[in-house]
């Protein structure tokens, strides 16, 4: 009965697909390319006596790209770029097993997207998903072969599939449109830092700026057509220094938006700027410390940089995939987090939600917001953790022993990589304080520390390493990047004194459990998150307050370059 329900829904969803598709005005000719081969692909494409795929998806992602780009005021950049990449999804044998998830060598782990013609023809767009499809099963099927045979020598101790159910899904936004041009932002960019020139502490700085609008158009054998999109912007001015040591140091500043959600005024945006170049200069001449253990305040970005890393980065790969050769195991992303559901990884005042349904906070749109996966399966709202205990996963189709189903949090990936991904955390605790600076210096007299640390911002490897001079040993499996933004504030008085030189000494998710209260401060940190694959990240939001953690332990993590010989030209006086 279950499967002749199963008929049913599937049968109706493709009535409702089909007719979907010739009412609407103008015919899509990007979903009529796909729709075509997809049909033909299913029923024709097979060799005799060998399996026919069981499963197939095509999901098209067109691109409209603006970057423009400027360093030391001077423009060195702006383009804007149309792209259009396909993935497809293939599968032969059953959802109990099949061709998925099995990596052979190297080239598996970044086998980037195929380009697809930017220009809407029917017959050109075929033409490619027929020769890469074809492509497609060929691979398919020699993989499916090598993965039964390291199956068979390598037995799995229990057996899970390959793919979960997922209901045949309806979606279709309008598509966004990108509506700016490289040559309105050339000037903002090279204004934007005018304020740096004040700051002759600074070696270098750059600001970016990044437009684009997504659309997504995705269809499956199962009957699923949607379509989905966003706009997105991006605005980062970093800077460099150097204390007087020959330590470098780096600040950013960044803002990420989504669609029509207005960049601050140039006011704002210009105090912002100049409170980063503050921030920078004090590092500059603040007293390195080597060592510290006790209670550490996150405030602001730094708290969403803790959760990001600690917490977000290591709930995925909820399931592995299988590996020929075991070095491969060493490029993946590895959880630490989803061997421990239904066990406690907080204190039991702490709540944490996955909400891909909300919109706004406090006005601001949130750049985790969406309505259906990569997957084509509607997001849900999801409580991963309760109570302090890690309740579930975000999930894909790919099912793990304790969790069958999807819940919508796909997120497909430039490398044809498909991984579970956060949409818009929410951090919440029933345990807070309006003043965490006066908790953090209780905690520090119950340590007899004189002091405690107060952190305001993580190092970004995607900013500080370009600046670095000599390739640094960055341990990269650390869980928690160095803080570049730092300050002492002492338990007897109350006063906050800049420091450098420390970096996190040995931080396991452990760290988690150690918050001790949070703050009445939530604010909305719009960022992109990483994957554990080298440069691939993707759009989410992250709600939280301030967080103070009872105790962590800081090493010296000093990394001395040489000077700069002579002056830098720009503070020259002529």
């Amino acid at each position: 009965m279950r499967t002749f329900h199963r008929l049913i829904l599937v049968f109706a969803a493709l009535l409702s697909f089909q007719s979907a598709a010739h009412c609407t005005e103008p015919v899509d000719p990007v979903f009529t390319a796909m729709e075509s081969e997809l049909h033909r692909s299913i029923n024709h494409l097979f060799f005799d006596e060998m399996p026919k795929p069981y499963f197939l998806s095509y999901k098209i992602q067109d691109n409209d790209y603006i970057h423009v780009a400027s360093r030391y005021g001077a423009l060195t950049h702006s383009s804007r770029q149309q792209n259009r990449y396909l993935t497809i999804d293939l599968r032969v044998g059953n959802p109990a097993r099949d061709n998925s998830y099995f990596v052979r060598d190297w080239r598996d782990l970044y086998n980037m997207r195929d380009e697809l013609p930017i220009d809407d023809d029917i017959q050109g767009l075929r033409h490619h998903l027929w020769l890469l499809t074809d492509t497609a099963y060929k691979t398919a099927l020699e993989n499916l072969s090598r993965k039964e045979a390291y199956l068979q020598a390598n037995p799995p101790k229990e057996e899970i599939p390959d793919m979960s159910v997922a209901e045949p899904n309806i979606y279709l936004e309008e598509p966004m449109l990108l509506k700016t041009t490289p040559e309105e932002w050339e000037k903002e960019v090279t204004s934007i830092a005018e304020v740096l020139r004040e700051f002759r502490e600074l070696q270098d700085w750059s600001v970016e700026y990044i437009g684009v609008s997504v659309n997504k158009r995705f269809i499956n054998s199962e009957g699923s057509r949607t379509l989905s999109g966003y706009l997105y912007q991006y605005l980062e001015v970093k800077a460099t220094a150097q204390a007087s040591d020959g330590q470098r140091l780096s600040n950013f500043y960044r803002i990420a938006l989504r669609d029509d959600d207005p960049l601050p005024a140039r006011e704002k945006l210009t105090a912002d700027v100049r409170k980063m170049a503050i921030e920078l200069q004090e590092m500059v001449s603040a007293p390195a410390l080597d060592e510290y253990a006790g209670p550490v305040l996150f405030e602001g970005y730094a708290a969403a940089q803790f959760f990001s890393q600690l917490f977000i980065s290591q709930l995925s790969p909820a399931r592995a995939p299988l590996v020929a050769e075991e070095w491969i195991k060493d490029q993946l992303p590895d959880s630490k987090l989803a061997g421990k559901l239904n066990r406690r990884i907080f204190p039991e005042f702490i709540t944490v939600t996955d909400e891909p349904s909300r919109k706004k906070w406090e006005g601001a749109a949130c750049l985790g917001h969406r309505s259906v996966d990569d997957e084509g399966v509607p997001c849900r709202d999801i409580a991963l953790v309760k109570a302090g205990r890690l309740t579930t996963l975000p999930m894909t189709r790919r099912p793990i022993k304790k969790l069958a189903e999807t819940n919508g949090h796909a997120r497909s990936l430039q490398n044809q990589w498909t991984v579970p991904g956060i949409t818009t955390l929410v951090i919440k605790s029933d345990k807070t304080n309006k003043d965490l600076h006066n908790e953090l210096r209780r905690l520090c007299k119950e340590f007899g520390n004189e002091y405690g640390l107060l952190i305001t911002r993580i190092d970004d490897p995607d900013v500080s390493r370009p600046y670095q001079w000599t390739e640094q040993n960055n341990d990269g499996n650390a869980l928690l990047t160095s803080p570049i933004i730092m300050y002492c504030v002492y338990a007897d008085d109350g006063r906050i004194e800049p420091v450098r030189g420390l970096g996190f000494d040995e931080v396991t998710i452990r760290s988690l459990r150690d918050v001790v209260i949070m703050g009445k401060d939530p604010k909305l940190f719009n960022f992109r998150q990483t994957t554990g694959f080298s440069g691939i990240r993707y759009p989410a939001s992250i709600i939280t307050p301030s967080i103070l953690i009872e105790e962590m332990e800081f090493k010296d993590a000093m990394i001395r370059e040489p000077l700069p010989l002579t002056q830098n030209p720009i503070f020259l006086k002529e």
